[in-house]
């Protein structure tokens, strides 16, 4: 019987500026040395709103309706895929079910910097370049959120991986591997909080 590698669904995740694309560029995570599409949205709005005459608004509705309707097809189709996210909402909530529902392997990757300030800045340098502006409100109330919603799929992945990228190395502040959570006492004051209200304070 032909044997079936099983297919694995990739969550990019953190907060605006964090440097979520830069770091699933590095080929020392697995899958990422290889051809696992990661989608984009500001890519992809950006592609919509210059080459199909959108406007911004316009663009990131489109962008949405695509990517929901790339990734539903992509695990039907049981294709290894990944999506970058703020995951400041909870919807990717009913993805992460359905792919594990047809056998997927989830899959977190989380970046975050240490303050807010700092994505803030990061932002701003962004811009400077040529990148797309966030402004600053949301980035904050983004962060929160995004906080608020990463212990629930940190407990749905079966392999997750937390960096603090504020440095200019990112450095690994967490991890999840057979089903044991571990979340490195340096990390930031507001992540750890939100993971400590969601699995309890660790033992000491």
């Amino acid at each position: 019987m032909l044997a079936l590698e099983k297919p694995r669904l990739w969550i990019v995740a953190g907060p605006n500026g964090s440097g979520k694309s830069t770091l699933y560029g590095r080929t020392d995570i697995k899958d990422f040395g290889r051809s696992v599409w990661i989608i984009n949205p500001d890519l992809l709005t950006a592609h919509i709103a210059k080459r199909e005459k959108l406007k911004l608004r316009q663009a990131n509705a489109e962008t949405l309706d695509r990517i929901r309707a790339w990734l539903v097809a992509s695990i039907k189709a049981y294709r290894t895929i990944g999506v970058e996210t703020v995951l400041s909402t909870p919807k990717y909530r009913r993805l992460v079910r359905s792919a594990k529902e047809l056998g997927f392997e989830i899959r977190l990757l989380y970046v975050t910097l240490q303050t807010v300030e700092m994505n803030i800045e990061r932002v701003k340098a962004r811009v400077r370049e040529g990148g797309h502006t966030v402004p600053v409100g949301k980035i904050r109330s983004r962060q929160k959120r995004s906080y608020k919603q990463l212990p629930w799929f940190l407990d749905q992945a079966d392999v997750a991986l937390l960096y603090d990228n504020s440095s200019t190395a990112p450095k690994l502040i967490g991890t999840k591997e057979k089903g044991t959570v571990s979340i490195s006492p340096e990390a930031p004051k507001e992540l750890l909080n939100s993971l400590f209200g969601y699995f309890g304070q660790p033992e000491r």
